[in-house]
């Protein structure tokens, strides 16, 4: 998680929004502190310690989704969510899906 947000940071800069190194940490610190289970107060958490400018808000509307989904962030372990059957059709698909790239692959 900390590795997209930091892409996100980075991104936020990228467009003009100015984030200082201090500003970074601290939304590392609050999101540490209140976690990424609840969608709604991740994203207040980094709009709040990463936005100053109003200005600088229809930016970081505009990457959020891009880089934590429509809502939040990725769930710590979508697999966790998945029924047995779901998790059995998800290998089977990362089997056939590994068996393509392999016949497909070209020599080097």
């Amino acid at each position: 998680m900390e590795k997209r947000i930091l892409e996100f940071i980075t991104a936020l800069r990228a467009m003009g929004v100015r984030v200082s190194v201090a500003e970074s940490g601290d939304a590392f610190q609050a999101v540490r502190a209140l976690g990424v289970k609840d969608p709604r107060l991740f994203r207040t958490t980094l709009q709040s310690t990463l936005v100053k400018e109003a200005h600088d808000l229809p930016t970081f509307e505009r990457l959020f989704p891009l880089y934590f989904g429509s809502g939040g962030p990725p769930p710590l372990n979508a697999l966790d969510d998945l029924t047995p059957e779901q998790k059995q059709m998800l290998a089977a698909a990362l089997r056939a899906l590994l068996e393509n790239l392999q016949q497909n692959r070209s020599p080097t």
